[in-house]
């Protein structure tokens, strides 16, 4: 920005004859006129601070909100904030091993009213708790506030699939330190598309994966209303 504003206190003196003054300019010397090239530069030149902008999929789609990853140590400190300023009204290193988290990324529901935070968490196995290698955090808008809702932590691959496939198609085998689970998109204001995947405890190699259907309801409970086990040629195009 520092340069950005010294280049546009120089741009008036470019159009002088040396250093004469406005009124001093030489008449010989023709006044330049705009054609599509200066045009284009100055488009350009008009394009530099918007570069600072947010990326347009961060910011909510009633542009009130706005998804802040603030630099800190060398990590990403995810924030949501009221767009245009630097007030937080979210601060999303208060996850679960949230402070630092990597693969950071906001997915807006249709009418602003919820948000699905999916990160990769730090990973501190030392505490004893089930930590997946991605997850999903969900906050919803009451008035003016932003409250969390039931997440995924506690959850498995395993657990999320009982009672919602058949009990053949159940990762018994998986390790729970090693589920994925993030949410690809929201197909309207109360319904998201959740995909969970496990692997082996024994091999290593990936196991079962799914597609989930959850629905919220008005008080931002969620629940599977459907579950796809996805088959190997879906799970190599994933």
């Amino acid at each position: 920005m520092i340069e950005f504003t010294q280049q546009r206190i120089k741009q008036p003196k470019t159009g002088l004859a040396g250093d004469a003054a406005p009124d001093e300019k030489d008449a010989s010397t023709p006044s330049p006129k705009p054609t599509a090239t200066s045009s284009a530069s100055a488009q350009e030149s008009d394009k530099e601070p918007a570069a600072a902008a947010p990326n347009p999929s961060s910011v909510s789609p009633d542009k009130k909100w706005e998804y802040k990853c603030v630099e800190y140590n060398g990590e990403c400190w995810s924030q949501i904030v009221k767009a245009g300023t630097t007030q937080v009204v979210v601060d999303l290193t208060d996850v679960p091993d949230g402070a630092g988290a990597t693969n950071a990324e906001i997915l807006w529901a249709p009418d602003s009213k919820r948000f699905a935070f999916n990160y990769s968490p730090v990973q501190r196995h030392h505490t004893g708790f089930h930590r997946a290698l991605e997850t999903v955090a969900f906050y919803q808008l009451r008035g003016d506030k932003w409250e969390a809702l039931r997440s995924l932590e506690d959850e498995t691959t395993e657990s999320l699939a009982k009672g919602h496939v058949p009990k053949n198609a159940y990762p018994r085998h998986c390790d729970p330190d090693v589920d994925t689970f993030k949410l690809r998109n929201w197909t309207d204001a109360n319904t998201t598309i959740l995909y969970a995947a496990c692997y082996a405890r024994s091999s290593g190699e990936p196991g079962s994966s799914f597609l989930f259907t959850l629905k919220f309801d008005e008080a931002g409970n969620w629940k599977i209303v459907k579950a796809h086990r996805m088959s190997k040629k879906e799970i190599e195009e994933e």
